[in-house]
């Protein structure tokens, strides 16, 4: 009898792998193996969302990582690439999701799935308090053929600066901090970035007397990006996104985590 024994546990085993299914603890369970990681591509070249501190990585966006995999019940790795690099590891499955203060509009260039936004960004001025109210908030303003405009090269920032086609001198950075560093040294005027960057330095250097305009001159949804076809994880995170949202806790953590916010047009009023 015992020969027939492997014969029934073939058998059965497709009722055994059925019966399994009741066990998933989230939509990407692999199986009798366990969850397999998820893993989360960031980039650290865009504070307060994320970036290092203390050899370690931070910010908004690892924060969004830690409750993503907390509601699909997965252990969390982050794996930080260069932000060129984010869109073809996501593509040839190396990560599971790209959460690095991404753009919906940047995410559907790269022919990536967005999902549902969880911020609106946007790009605002950087200045000293006494040109607050000349350069803060004033778009023609920046116009004028006396102001001298900092851009991070290559950026949104950049292109909406192009839109505005100034009069006066525009300064292209490599990064962000140069831009700001110029901005101190008064090299230039105004430092025209996204919000969340914006606010970040402003606070960081408020004893400098820097601070940000608080209404943003473009909308700039920003959205997490999963792998086209990829439709639990886009499912996940959207699932994941919407429970914040109802709880309360997204609004809690954009207001902890970005300084000023605020104080901006777009953050909900109590």
């Amino acid at each position: 009898m015992h020969r027939f024994a492997p014969i029934l546990f073939l058998l059965f085993l497709p009722i055994l792998l059925a019966g399994c299914q009741h066990l998933k603890s989230g939509p990407l369970f692999t199986g009798i193996s366990g969850p397999a990681k998820l893993r989360v591509g960031v980039a650290v070249d865009v504070p307060p969302l994320a970036y290092k501190k203390d050899e370690g990585i931070t910010g908004l966006e690892t924060k969004f990582a830690a409750g993503l995999a907390r509601f699909t019940q997965q252990p969390l790795e982050l794996i930080e690439l260069p932000r060129q690099e984010l869109a073809p590891a996501l593509l040839e499955g190396t990560i599971d999701i790209i959460m690095a203060g991404l753009s919906a509009a940047d995410a559907q260039t790269q022919k990536l799935i967005a999902t549902t936004p969880y911020f609106v960004s946007g790009q605002v001025a950087l200045v000293h308090l006494d040109d607050y109210q000349q350069l803060g908030n004033n778009v023609n303003n920046l116009k004028a053929p006396e102001v001298r405009i900092g851009v991070v090269a290559a950026s949104p920032g950049e292109v909406f600066v192009k839109s505005l086609k100034p009069q006066g001198k525009t300064l292209r950075f490599v990064t962000a901090p140069e831009g700001v560093q110029a901005l101190i040294d008064n090299t230039i005027d105004v430092f025209i970035a996204d919000l969340p960057t914006n606010f970040y330095y402003a606070a960081l250097y408020v004893d400098r007397g820097l601070t940000p305009g608080t209404t943003p001159m473009t909308q700039e949804p920003l959205a997490w990006a999963v792998r086209p076809g990829n439709r639990s994880m886009q499912k996940a995170a959207n699932d994941y996104l919407a429970a914040i949202q109802q709880s309360g806790e997204l609004q809690s953590l954009i207001d902890r985590s970005i300084p000023f916010y605020k104080n901006t047009a777009y953050s909900p009023k109590q």
